[in-house]
């Protein structure tokens, strides 16, 4: 297992801005910075004092006379996700929806119990030195004086001999049991904290270079809804900058938005690899990335049952942005530099892309049976007859009568070859296994589907209610649908929430604009593979007629790399089918 995981660590690091777990390769430049840092961190982690910074969540932190600081923190995920859906309105930003993030209960107990931790390490820290200090002090004056009278004549005095190393003895034995018992005072010297131990770069360094490059304060935290919220500290409420997590929180996000910078700094180059960086701040950052991952994808899910595409669209950008750390994806100049990276590290072709080759809308073809190779004579005859099926249904017409129709497309990664040399050659360089790197990869896309009547010149179709599927709840305004169903979501909404989700509902345009028919994820797992089908089924219109279906792709891991077609489909009035019962022959009397 650790050789699994110091093997996945090594790839993703070496490429670039997402040290510790992201599943696209990393940035190549950035990432060797990254490697050194992490690698620094891991030595510190191995003395037996960093487990005071590290594992003092398990109990292990000592060396002072005080009570050692509970490492236990109690979370609620149902507060949680109360507050941050709360803090989310159609038309939030990726800054917005990362700074609801960082400042959600739960996330702040977290940073909370990381900053008290270090506190007591601190403390103990400095009382260890001043304890150093003062024996050091009283050396000095003992110095003066010879403890054993006149030595010089006793060297060869057995009995001084004997003495001597039964000092020697005891001393060792102290030490092993100081060790033992988690006050070794020689520890403190291996743990370096900014503040204390001279050149060591923290929280403190981000900040400073946070403000010289203007991102510090946050941007626009100001006209948010954050602004607004006030958190408990000590018995009062204090704004987000003012209480200690939250500002630690935003400070790990906007260093992380701006890695491209910080990453490549001189004096963060230098104090890697010599260990002079704070593993109380750098290691939490690194577990506060891990923590805003798994949020970001809560948040999508959260933006997909409300059906919001703006607020969707906006939390993937989000996703990209904190993955690669960059303030903003889509400037000119930031596309630029991420094609020539690309480009740099994989080649011409390794540019990432994804391109869509067929494309069709309509009643589901069957799926397709084994591979033509290890299929019987029976199986192939079926696999033809399956071919002529799926010929015959993609000319069949869709009816408002059908169960589902689907959306099937053939995809080909461009970069596919190019991500799988460059995978296969960094692991020769490390002598790492190429099938734990392989284990490691992870590609994320996410399709967001919109729908709209058109009138028979092509114009949309004002009056169209968008009802699709059910027709007892598709008309419906999805606020109201969520409402009736008592949907675990929509009972945690504000009525404030409640009022601006609805509104992006409140007219026909908008509603075909802006409401999601169905958001599909789709992860690539095998780097090596170049094509692949995706099929996703629809709820078909309950209206007959022409009807435009939108479809967008986004990636989760690239820059510039969206795909957006349109299919139109003509759906004809279906024949209603009839119940069981009348199915069902009469019997005789």
């Amino acid at each position: 297992n650790n050789q699994k995981q110091f093997a996945t660590m090594a790839v993703e690091e070496e490429l670039a801005a997402k040290a510790g777990g992201s599943s696209m390769p990393l940035l190549a430049g950035l990432g060797v910075v990254i490697a050194l840092i992490v690698l620094a961190l891991r030595f510190i982690q191995k003395s037996d004092k960093v487990k005071t910074v590290t594992d003092a969540k398990a109990g292990k932190a000592g060396g002072a006379a005080k009570g050692k600081v509970d490492n236990k923190v109690t979370l609620n995920p149902q507060a949680d996700a109360t507050y941050l859906v709360n803090c989310l309105r159609p038309n939030s930003t990726p800054l917005e929806i990362l700074y609801a993030i960082a400042t959600t209960p739960d996330t702040i107990a977290v940073t909370s119990k990381h900053l008290a931790l270090r506190a007591d390490l601190l403390e103990r820290k400095v009382a260890h030195l001043k304890e150093k200090e003062t024996e050091e002090s009283h050396k000095s004056m003992d110095d003066l004086f010879d403890d054993d009278g006149w030595a010089e004549d006793d060297e060869d005095d057995p009995a001084a001999k004997a003495a001597k190393k039964a000092k020697e003895e005891k001393e060792k034995e102290a030490q092993r049991l100081a060790k033992a018992t988690g006050k070794d005072v020689t520890d403190f010297n291996k743990v370096k904290l900014e503040g204390i131990d001279e050149g060591v770069l923290g929280q403190q360094w981000v900040q400073d270079n946070l403000t010289k490059a203007g991102a510090w304060p946050p941007p626009s935290l100001n006209d948010t809804i954050v602004k607004d919220r006030k958190f408990d500290l000590d018995g009062k409420k204090v704004g987000a900058i003012d209480h200690p997590a939250v500002k630690r929180n935003l400070i790990m996000t906007m260093g992380r938005l701006n890695a491209k910078q910080l990453n490549t700094h001189p004096e963060l180059t230098s104090a890697g690899p010599k260990g002079l960086i704070d593993p109380t701040y750098f290691q939490a950052t690194m577990e506060y990335r891990q923590r805003v991952g798994q949020m970001l994808e809560a948040t999508l899910r959260m933006a997909c049952t409300l059906r919001s595409f703006k607020l969707a669209s906006s939390i993937l950008d989000a996703i990209v942005m904190f993955k690669i750390g960059l303030m903003n994806p889509e400037t000119e100049e930031t596309l630029t530099w991420f094609k020539e990276l690309m480009a740099k590290q994989y080649g011409s072709n390794g540019v990432p892309k994804l391109v869509i080759e067929e494309k069709f809308l309509g009643v589901p073809t069957p799926e397709p049976s084994k591979e033509a190779g290890k299929q019987s004579e029976a199986e192939k005859k079926e696999a033809e007859k399956n071919k002529i099926a799926q010929q015959i249904m993609q000319t069949k017409q869709v009816t408002t009568t059908d169960e589902k129709m689907a959306l099937e497309m053939q995809i080909t990664r461009q970069h596919a070859e190019s991500f799988t040399k460059e995978k296969l050659a960094m692991c020769q360089k490390q002598g790492i296994p190429p099938q734990i790197a392989m284990q490691a990869y992870r590609e994320a896309w996410f399709i967001l589907v919109r729908a709209r009547k058109l009138n028979d010149d092509g114009t949309p179709n004002t009056n169209w209610d968008g009802a699709l599927g059910n027709a007892k709840t598709s008309a419906k305004n999805h606020m109201e649908l969520l409402k009736d169903k008592k949907d675990p979501l929509y009972q945690m909404l504000e009525p404030a929430t409640v009022k601006e989700f609805t509104k992006e509902f409140d007219s026909t345009e908008s509603l075909m604009d802006n409401k999601i028919v169905i958001g599909w994820p789709f992860v690539i797992a095998n780097v090596a593979q170049k094509t692949g089908k995706v099929k996703i089924h629809l709820p078909p219109p309950l209206e007959p007629g022409k009807y435009e279906f939108k479809v967008n792709i986004k990636s989760q891991e690239f820059l510039g790399v969206s795909e957006e077609f349109k299919l139109v489909v003509e759906v004809a009035k279906g024949t209603e089918k009839k119940e069981e019962e009348d199915k069902e022959p009469k019997k005789d009397k």
